[in-house]
């Protein structure tokens, strides 16, 4: 199987792609212009898909509500099929919500939650308008994708979703500009908390997806579902709060990839969080750091060439990293 890690800058788009010819998506970065324009490495998720000739998707997973997983997805549902959907919230909730603003003066990054929740409102109604199938995912859930492959759903804790629920009940019922962004602002600070936290076991191979789901919030996790794990995509960029020897020590780590921007904005792919990674290991079986957006990070990562994305090719337990370059008329890597 391949494991695909698009360079969106900041945010995450992974691409799985079966033997079988199965393909699952798990979230599409962001749309805004600010995140691609005047970067060759970086390429929109819809764009990368179709430059691979990706024109089907057999499910696709929303990790959790915020733009730099959720908005990207939006393009690519208008191009390409998708056969289900994977959520970890309830979906009727969304269907008696409505299209929401913030108040005057919201919180910096308010505005672009906002985008988010009214973008995966959209892509939720035009599944149902579609007949796509849409399933709320649980803790225990254990979905068989292929004969090689099945997803465990690790988290989120069903306390984190019963709060986003009683927020966005509130937030479609108000009228108040000032309580909506309230709400609006809780929800954003939290939304990490609902994220999906999933296991694919695929072709001897174990590798966990955090999304933005940090090891603060795994404590109802089963230890036993932690183990064994050989490639970790770092949850939340690689902000300093990503890494717990609690629950990574025993980890057979391979690779460790992070999605951050390579201006390393927010904290993310914070170098302290490599040093302890290393230090878990005995000396010279420290995992590979792999950087979606990075040209050059020493010691961990580089120098390369540029790159638009990465692909972890696993075959039998072994695991082989390809740097993808693609190449059009319009945005060409130096």
């Amino acid at each position: 199987m391949k494991l695909t890690i698009i360079n969106v800058g900041y945010g995450d788009a992974l691409l799985f792609e079966m033997e079988n010819g199965y393909t699952v998506l798990l979230d599409g970065g962001s749309l805004r212009d600010d995140e691609f324009s005047g970067d060759p490495c970086r390429i929109r998720a819809v764009d990368f898909l179709r430059a691979r000739g990706v024109t089907h998707l057999d499910a696709m997973f929303i990790s959790h509500i915020h733009d730099d997983h959720v908005c990207g997805l939006t393009p690519i549902l208008r191009e390409i099929p998708a056969d289900r959907l994977y959520i970890p919230y309830p979906i009727e909730v969304f269907e008696r919500g409505r299209a929401v603003e913030p108040g005057p003066e919201p919180p910096r990054s308010v505005p672009m939650y906002t985008d988010a929740l009214n973008e995966f409102r959209q892509i939720l109604q035009s599944a149902k308008e579609r007949g796509v199938p849409v399933r709320t995912l649980h803790p225990g859930d254990v979905l068989p994708l292929t004969e090689e492959c099945t997803v465990s759903v690790l988290a989120p804790k069903p306390s984190a979703i019963a709060t986003c629920v009683k927020r966005l009940e509130r937030l479609w019922e108000t009228d108040d500009p000032q309580e909506r962004t309230h709400l609006l602002t809780l929800l954003d600070r939290d939304s990490n908390n609902t994220s999906l936290l999933l296991r694919f076991d695929c072709d001897q191979t174990a590798i966990l997806a955090a999304a933005d789901n940090v090891p603060a919030h795994w404590d109802e996790v089963p230890i036993s579902s932690l183990q064994n794990v050989n490639v970790l995509k770092l949850p939340h960029h690689g902000q300093l709060d990503a890494v717990d020897e609690a629950f990574m020590r025993d980890m057979p780590l391979e690779y460790v990839i992070t999605t951050a921007a390579s201006d390393r904005r927010y904290g993310s792919a914070n170098a302290e969080n490599y040093r302890r990674l290393t230090a878990m290991r005995p000396e010279g079986q420290a995992p590979k750091f792999l950087f979606s957006d990075e040209r050059s990070y020493e010691p961990w990562f580089g120098p390369c060439e540029p790159f638009q994305a990465i692909t972890l090719v696993i075959n039998s337990g072994a695991i082989h990293p390809e740097f993808v370059r693609i190449h059009s008329e319009k945005e060409r890597i130096p």
